[in-house]
């Protein structure tokens, strides 16, 4: 199985996703993509912070989320805005969700960018609490 975590820029929530599902679902293909990613930039000083403070392996330069990206078992994305990017630039994928209604939740994943270390590390534990449920759902199935 692939699973594409996509965000915008590839730099703040898409790593983070990564990083605690690469953790979690060792078994698992993960990738993040960014929809508006510049290719190449570094991630987020404090996203990379998280990112090795919990000793996770995660690619350290944004990649844009591209065609073979669709091809993945599943895309979960932070917002629907996300979502509806994806499908209005790929057409109607069966694959794609936000992370949070593909778990049964409701939320939104919020953007970190330019914020304090405290309010990554809220967007991180929220990752994680949602990443633990999907992990869980796929284990069910």
């Amino acid at each position: 199985m692939k699973i594409v975590f996509v965000c915008t820029g590839n730099t703040c929530r898409s790593p983070m996703a990564e990083g605690i599902a690469k953790k979690l679902m060792p078994e698992v293909e993960v990738v993040s993509r960014g929809l508006m990613a510049q290719q190449g930039a570094p991630i987020a000083q404090h996203s990379q912070q998280l990112i090795e403070r919990h000793g996770f392996d995660v690619h350290g330069e944004a990649e844009r989320f591209t065609d073979e990206d669709t091809k993945a078992d599943l895309i979960l994305t932070m917002t629907p805005e996300h979502e509806s990017m994806i499908r209005s630039m790929y057409g109607n994928q069966v694959n794609v969700a936000t992370l949070s209604e593909y778990v049964g939740e409701n939320q939104v994943v919020n953007d970190p960018f330019s914020s304090g270390y405290e309010t990554y590390e809220k967007t991180f534990d929220q990752l994680w609490d949602l990443i633990q449920k999907l992990k869980d759902k796929l284990m069910a199935e």
